[in-house]
């Protein structure tokens, strides 16, 4: 077993192999935590270079109760503006002979330096291992506590040696903590030291809620990634350097932090990314680009995924089961189009096991992801300019004007507003002017075709633009998922090259986290009934297509081939089967460092007590979701002509007439197949409601006389008649 001890730049850390003493150790507790008493000062001139010391003499010190410092709330004992306080916490070992191991957590704002009987074990933003700091020396940076923002204190996990420091009797940890400046508005100084106990007697205390004990397995079946931040810390942006190392020797063998880095040794650049799971969750996920130790990119292919170098290391965290998004990516895979290839990995940053990770192909345009072509500035030609372009709605977030337009069309659909897209790859600053205008001006020509004239034309609607196969099967895998998000959030598409076709291709998909009944944020999208495409605050496309008939009955006879394939009960188990079988012995490492079973982490709806339950309640939802979809949609396929433009000829659903009239006598012609009390609403242009109405519909075909309506202004209205949960269409009536 190989021992790593790493003396980096602005922060001393003592990282031990992944078992850190976990043979020894029975229990973890805590000598020093929150209301321990210290002694403490704010300096105004040197202090005496003793103070670390047991022996040294602390009565002229204040006395308090750890942590100290001043804003924020977070600390107990409340001192003035100070650019740096010094602690001493005094400790009694009665027998040191039953610690095996140390761990130092550290609340702070902003730099620190930690002693343990004199010796140092621990800094942060202050300068190099063993330098020399005054009272008035300044933090390298910028550091905020984040305990009482939900988050983890900064963990120095003690080398065997350090244990060897304790003594029988009188002990003090000193920490000295230092501001970033003068004039900042807090400092934080919350020190905890745990001891890994070798018997199961009680000594200390119990570990507050959020401790973690170390990663306690000298190897795992999963690769392993090793990432050395050299005393950084990794933000939300921009990235900063670090070294990586991956572990991998094949797939029936043991991988430990004790082997050599067989699969990457080298540079990357890394930073944080995420919405919710940046800001909400403590276990973070990040992106990272390999790099040459120039900086450059270094196209590798890690774990046997095409070679590139931008990936996602996603940490899941909220979904429980650990496998939500591996499991849509794999199904969007068999589909037959490109989804982001994954891997699981257990990962290691600074020594801190983070737990279960998911490496992850970044969308972008590349041969072996979305296989577009490339556009660069010197395209300036027709056929040049025309693509490929990958564009994405989603949210605005620390975005400018000049990296998304809204666009003028506005939707045929009330309650839907107008749809807003994002520059993607090629980013916005990435294209010329002409460029930009041209994709600007290609999404305004199918927004027309799909609103205005005759939608559902072959040659002069919609279906020109699309690639309809894309956008029946990512409808029929957010539908499935029920992604809370779909259609809305994290939404990507791309535009070819004309002379690859010149298509709209929908995906790939990304983010379904919340899917899969993971969700209580809305009304119902955590059940296994009603569609999500209809939701109003979604893209409106798949909302308005869906009435054409053509386009509904090419999606029943898709559905009808994936439920008998891909999607069927036993093909979805099977893979839910080999990615838990994969990670199996993983679960309960991932679970020790993120102890969140039977807790509610935003948005659960259901909170399961251990992993079977998880597990359990994700396919039981699966099972009740693909039994409703298919009594929706299963068996209504009826074969199209030989000509793939020609519209299918089926009985319509719901029929209006006399269309154009001056609706002073105007019919609803219904034909559904069960009873139903429906609802009966015209629109405006504006989306206003000109008309509400109802019907009782026995199941049987009957017309239903509106209202007269004349009195409306010439032009064109949507009706809408829906049973307000399973079935909904809409159409246009003309008024001249």
């Amino acid at each position: 077993m190989r021992w790593m001890i790493y003396i980096l730049t602005g922060m001393l850390v003592f990282i031990s192999p992944l078992r850190i003493m976990g043979g020894e150790v029975d229990h973890w507790e805590t000598i020093l935590g929150p209301g321990s008493n210290c002694r403490y000062l704010v300096p105004g001139s040197n202090v005496d270079s003793d103070w670390i010391l047991p022996e040294f003499n602390d009565l002229g010190w204040n006395n308090g109760q750890g942590g100290v410092g001043y804003g924020d709330g977070d600390d107990l004992t409340t001192i003035d503006q100070a650019i740096s306080v010094y602690c001493r916490y005094h400790f009694e070992i009665s027998d040191t002979g039953v610690i095996a191991a140390l761990i130092l957590d550290v609340d702070f704002d902003d730099g620190f330096v930690a002693y343990l009987n004199g010796t140092e074990v621990g800094r942060y933003n202050m300068g190099a291992a063993g330098s020399s700091t005054s009272w008035a020396s300044t933090a390298d940076g910028l550091h905020e506590a984040g305990l009482y923002r939900g988050m983890e204190p900064l963990r120095v996990s003690l080398d065997e040696n350090i244990v060897g420091l304790l003594t029988t009797g009188d002990n003090v940890l000193a920490i000295e903590v230092h501001n970033e400046s003068i004039g900042s508005s807090d400092l934080s100084s919350n020190v905890f030291l745990h001891a890994g106990i070798k018997s199961a007697d009680q000594i200390f205390s119990d570990t507050p809620p959020w401790f973690y004990p170390p990663f306690e397995s000298d190897s795992t079946y999963l690769p392993l990634m090793v990432i050395d931040t050299e005393g950084q810390e990794i933000p939300n942006e921009p990235r900063i350097t670090a070294r990586m190392g991956l572990i991998h020797n094949g797939p029936v063998n043991y991988n430990s932090m004790g082997d050599t880095f067989n699969a990457y040794d080298g540079q990357i650049s890394i930073e944080k990314r995420g919405e919710s799971t940046l800001w909400l969750y403590p276990k973070k996920s990040y992106s990272i680009e390999t790099q040459t130790d120039s900086g450059t990119n270094n196209n590798v292919s890690l774990l046997g995924l095409p070679e590139e170098n931008d990936f996602v290391l996603y940490g899941p965290y909220g979904d429980k089961s650990l496998i939500r998004n591996v499991l849509t990516y794999n199904l969007f895979g068999k589909f037959g189009h490109y989804a982001p290839r994954t891997r699981f990995i257990e990962l290691v940053i600074n020594g801190d096991y983070k737990g279960l990770y998911v490496l992850t192909e970044k969308i972008k345009r590349d041969k072996n992801r979305v296989a577009i072509a490339k556009i660069t500035p010197d395209d300036t030609s027709a056929v040049d300019i025309s693509g490929g372009y990958i564009l994405r709605v989603d949210k605005l977030s620390g975005m400018n004007s000049t990296q998304y337009w809204e666009s003028s069309v506005q939707p045929p659909l009330a309650g839907y507003g107008r749809v807003t897209y994002q520059y993607f790859d090629p980013k916005s600053d990435e294209l010329t002017n002409d460029q930009k205008n041209y994709i600007k001006d290609h999404m305004q020509e199918f927004e027309e075709a799909l609103v205005y004239g005759n939608y559902s034309h072959p040659e002069t609607g919609y279906r020109p633009y699309l690639d309809i196969p894309s956008f029946i099967d990512l409808m029929i895998l957010n539908e499935f998922s029920k992604d809370v998000d779909g259609f809305r959030l994290s939404h990507y598409f791309y535009k070819q090259k004309e002379t690859k076709g010149g298509k709209l291709v929908s995906g790939p998909p990304w983010d379904y986290n919340l899917t899969y009944g993971n969700s209580d944020y809305t009304l119902d999208v955590h059940e296994t009934f009603n569609w999500t495409y209809t939701l109003h605050n979604t893209v409106y496309w798949w909302a308005w297509i869906m009435q054409d008939p053509w386009f509904r009955y090419q999606l029943y006879c898709r559905w009808d081939e994936l439920h008998n394939s891909v999607l069927s009960h036993e093909s979805v188990a099977s893979l839910i089967d080999s990615s838990l079988m994969e990670i199996e012995e993983a679960i309960p490492r991932n679970f020790q460092r993120w102890p969140i079973f039977g807790e509610y982490v935003w948005p659960n709806s259901f909170v399961g007590q251990n992993h079977m339950e998880e597990e359990g309640f994700l396919r039981l939802w699966i099972n009740n979701r693909l039994n409703w979809m298919d009594s929706k949609w299963g068996g209504l396929c009826f074969p199209a002509s030989a000509r793939s433009d020609a519209t299918l000829e089926r009985p319509g659903i719901i029929k209006f007439y006399p269309n154009p009239s001056d609706l002073s006598s105007t019919f609803v012609s219904v034909n559904l197949p069960f009873a139903a009390q429906l609802s009966i609403r015209v629109f405006d242009l504006r989306g206003s409601v000109v008309f509400q109405g109802s019907m009782e519909y026995s199941g049987t075909e009957f017309a239903y006389s509106l209202p007269d309506l004349s009195y409306l202004p010439d032009g064109v209205y949507t009706i809408e008649v829906s049973d307000g949960r399973e079935f909904s269409e809409m159409s246009k009536l003309i008024k001249q």
